[in-house]
């Protein structure tokens, strides 16, 4: 509905605007009658509503008038009133005979009676002095106890105060020696005042101490004296105003005849005896802070109870605008912050330290928030200045750097134990070489763990976890480096060279694999754990450490192929004689299978299991593929029918070897691929289509040059023969030559081109 108000603060503009909004289609005009009636009925309520508010308002303002007219025949009535009054006062003084007379015996009488009573409170004030000492004396032999004559001790000594402020204030125009006299007289009072405040000052101190005592009532008592003497020292103040006030407007007021009082401030004294007393127990802590300072951070755990305590059992016994547990969660906190501050800017802050601060600030928070209901918002200033991102990336530079320094002194031993080789790496219980980087590399990556745990916070884990995975890949490369730089050397020039290398390796690969194990248990414990909460941050840890994991087993697997290296590099002379004359005369293939067995036997004792079997499959598919490219050696002649027995001798050598370590069903698929080729090879030139045909349907990266150039080596073919075979190979393949990237690579595609 239209609201009155707005229609009359709509402007002609506005309301040709509000109309062309209405009508911005052509097709809009037939909806005009329908806008009219709407807009008749909005006018009407519009009226109606305007109607109904100016009757209120007028109604309203009729009343208000009637009241302000009943309001003044009022205030003009007492105003008579007030001077009728006055008039009989002044009629019955002029009845009364000698009122002068009367009126100055009567005061002289009053005076009496007050220097009487004030001369016999002089007189026994010694004796009631005593008796609040006896009695404030009894109460101060237990601090922590009933404190039963407290308000009673307080009364009395209140009475007495304000005898010696009258007397003083009487003998203000007496001569120097008699106010002397009497503020010695008064020493004692003093003396007395002063012990009693000390003592009220200590039962404040010691609140806390009260309540776990069960003496609640002592802190009523307590501030009842403290609110006692505030509302004494809040009058005072109001009375010295009053008269400055009325001195200064010139009105002659009669100044009063109370003798002034001292404001105490003891409202203001208690707050400044809490802060002392928290800031005393802090105090112990920061004078040992820089010996101790987790114990010290530790030590803080009274500062829940206590806040527990107040808000439990103090608030309910203060004035609510004392704000009690507020000031005390404030006072207790700052002086947290003081404690936290101190141990961030000490020299000797290590890693653990940090995480086990940044995991205190986390709980301490938490403890807040949870047990006493205060959010970190209310908690000003904020714990290490709300710079604990900054804290935490100090703690991981730490982390980086003592990894950097360990893995690096860790790699130094290692490569020059590595490249030196004075004598044979160590052996486990199970004949395996290894050497001591895998377990030093994952006792520092355990210890990092097991110091971010402390911290209960995830993405502190995660990010312990990525600079350890960084350190790692560090790790990884430079074993590789290693690795193939004494491969190098071992094969350019193997007479400079230090014996062992395969044995060295073999012990590189093996921590390689433990490293691999070893990240798999991290990444088991962070699990079993808990250590990480959050399930995205948990599954980004897992990628890493997964990673870390392959990037281990690539590492072990060029530790591997680097053995096959050694091994294939000690047998290149026999695979140079495969298929030439001298295959005929000797045995090459009997030599190669011979030296692999001698490099296996090594390989079975000291290398992994699983590295060993990989090995195996890596070296039969190695000897197939120098066996295949053999065919392009220099020399090499077919020479038929010879040829076909001695290659299937060289399959029978090679397959007698191979038994030993693999099953005869998996081999019997390895070797399809060669004797498939043999088989090709060694065809009639009129099967020779039908058997390449046959082959190339299975291994379809087989190379056509190679076909060419195992027949050109056939003493059984002349150039036509060899031309018409290859001219049916070629029309057949002429557009299937290309290897297709949609099928499985076979071992043909690793065969020289």
């Amino acid at each position: 509905m239209v609201d009155a108000k707005s229609v009359i603060s709509i402007s002609p503009d506005a309301k040709v605007a509000i109309i062309s909004a209405m009508l911005k289609h052509p097709d809009d005009l037939s909806t005009l009658v329908a806008l009219r009636q709407k807009l008749t009925r909005e006018k009407a309520i519009v009226d109606q509503q305007l109607k109904i508010g100016v009757q209120n308002q007028m109604e309203e303002t009729k009343e208000a008038l009637d009241i302000l007219g009943t309001t003044k025949e009022q205030v003009l009535g007492i105003r008579s009133n007030m001077k009728n009054i006055d008039s009989l006062c002044k009629d019955a003084q002029g009845l009364i005979t000698d009122y002068p007379r009367i009126r100055k015996i009567s005061q002289t009488h009053q005076n009496f009676v007050a220097t009487q009573t004030l001369v016999n409170n002089f007189q026994e004030l010694h004796q009631d002095l005593e008796r609040v000492k006896t009695l404030m004396y009894e109460d101060m032999k237990d601090l922590l106890g009933p404190a039963p004559n407290l308000l009673l001790v307080h009364y009395q000594l209140y009475k007495l105060e304000q005898l010696r402020n009258t007397t003083m204030h009487m003998a203000r125009d007496e001569p120097l020696d008699v106010k002397v006299t009497l503020k010695q007289y008064f020493g004692r009072l003093d003396k007395v005042i002063e012990e009693f405040e000390e003592y009220l000052w200590e039962l404040s101190r010691n609140m806390i101490d009260l309540i776990k005592n069960k003496q609640g009532s002592v802190i009523v008592r307590v501030i009842k004296i403290i609110e006692s003497e505030e509302s004494a020292d809040t009058k005072a103040v109001v009375t010295t105003k009053t008269e400055r006030r009325t001195s200064r407007q010139g009105l002659g007021g009669k100044k009063t005849d109370k003798p002034p009082r001292i404001v105490k401030s003891l409202r203001s004294k208690f707050f400044d005896v809490l802060h002392d007393e928290v800031s005393r127990k802090f105090n112990v802590l920061l004078e040992r802070v820089d010996q101790e300072p987790l114990e010290c951070l530790d030590a803080t755990d009274f500062v829940f109870p206590d806040l527990a305590l107040v808000y439990d059992d103090l608030v309910p016994r203060s004035p609510s605008n004392y704000k009690i547990f507020p000031f005390f969660v404030l006072e207790y906190h700052r002086h947290v912050y003081e404690l936290a501050n101190k141990i961030v800017s000490s020299p000797d802050l290590d890693g653990g330290r940090i995480l086990h601060l940044l995991r205190w600030v986390r709980e301490y928070y938490a403890n807040m928030n949870h047990q006493l209901g205060v959010t970190e918002e209310l908690l000003e200033p904020q714990l290490l200045d709300g710079n604990e991102q900054g804290l935490l990336d100090e703690y991981l530079k730490l982390v980086r750097k003592n990894l950097i320094k360990w893995t690096t002194n860790m790699m130094n031993t290692a490569t020059a134990e590595f490249t030196e080789r004075q004598s044979a790496p160590e052996k486990d219980a199970d004949k395996l070489y290894h050497m001591q980087t895998a377990n030093i590399l994952f006792e520092m990556v355990n210890q990092q763990v097991s110091l971010a745990s402390d911290s209960q916070q995830s993405n502190v884990m995660e990010q312990v976890i990525k600079e350890c995975v960084e350190v790692i890949k560090d790790y990884q490369q430079k074993w590789k480096a290693l690795i193939t730089s004494e491969m190098k050397k071992q094969i350019e020039s193997p007479s400079t060279t230090p014996p062992g290398l395969a044995e060295y390796i073999m012990a590189a690969t093996n921590d390689q694999i433990k490293c691999a194990e070893f990240a798999d248990a991290v990444l088991q414990r962070l699990e079993s754990e808990r250590l990480i909460k959050e399930p995205e941050t948990f599954d980004k840890v897992k990628r890493m450490l997964n990673e870390t994991m392959d990037d281990f087993f690539d590492v072990a697997t060029h530790g591997a192929n680097s053995l096959l290296d050694l091994a294939f590099n000690d047998v290149k002379e026999p695979f140079s004689k495969l298929h030439t004359s001298a295959w005929y005369e000797d045995d090459p293939m009997a030599l190669i299978v011979a030296t692999l067995k001698d490099y296996n036997d090594d390989f079975k004792v000291h290398l992994n299991d699983y590295m060993f079997n990989k090995l195996v499959d890596w070296m039969l598919e190695r000897l197939f593929i120098a066996q295949i490219d053999s065919l392009r050696n220099k020399g090499v002649k077919l020479k038929f029918p010879v040829c076909t027995d001695r290659l299937q001798q060289d399959r029978a050598v090679v397959f007698n070897f191979f038994v030993h370590y693999k099953s005869v069903g998996d081999l019997e698929q390895d070797f399809d691929a060669i004797e498939q080729l043999h088989k090709f090879m060694c065809s009639s030139k009129k099967t020779a289509y039908l058997n390449f045909y046959a082959t190339k349907r299975i291994y379809h990266d087989l190379p056509i040059p190679l076909v060419e150039d195992i027949l050109g080596r056939r003493d059984d073919l002349d150039r036509s023969s060899i031309k018409e075979v290859m001219d049916q190979i070629k029309e057949k393949f002429k557009d299937k030559d290309a290897i297709d990237a949609s099928r499985t690579p076979t071992i043909f595609s690793k065969v020289k081109q």
